[in-house]
């Protein structure tokens, strides 16, 4: 894998993030977890990230999408994918916005699996 990647995971579901963690931590890759969207914002501020998986809809907070806008503020071209556990009806119109924002054009469904995870994340970190 040469240069370890850094990668960071944002979920209001504590038991998803850490799950997600182990995973990648197991696979070598440097793993932070943010709860919200405060916490992410401060997380890209001060670390230089290779990427960002978000889940789409953060509970009481901003969606994946508004928090990639944010993102792209405060560093222009990070790379950012998106998770989600809903179902097509309520994500369609944010995974379109998503794409139109120039997000990944890849998204993963929860629940996710490893092989799926690392997969993707090989695919846009390289």
């Amino acid at each position: 894998m040469g240069e370890i990647k850094k990668i960071l995971l944002i979920d209001d579901d504590f038991n998803q993030c850490i799950t997600l963690k182990k995973i990648l931590d197991a696979k070598g890759y440097q793993t932070f977890t943010a709860a919200n969207s405060q916490e992410a914002f401060k997380l890209v501020a001060e670390t230089d990230l290779d990427l960002v998986l978000t889940d789409l809809i953060l509970k009481g907070d901003k969606n994946g999408v508004e928090i990639f806008k944010e993102m792209k503020k405060i560093k222009p071209g990070i790379k950012v994918m998106l998770f989600t556990g809903y179902g097509p009806e309520e994500e369609h119109r944010l995974l379109m916005e998503s794409q139109l924002e120039g997000m990944l054009d890849e998204w993963l469904r929860k629940p996710i699996e490893p092989e799926e995870l690392i997969k993707a994340i090989e695919k846009h970190t390289k």
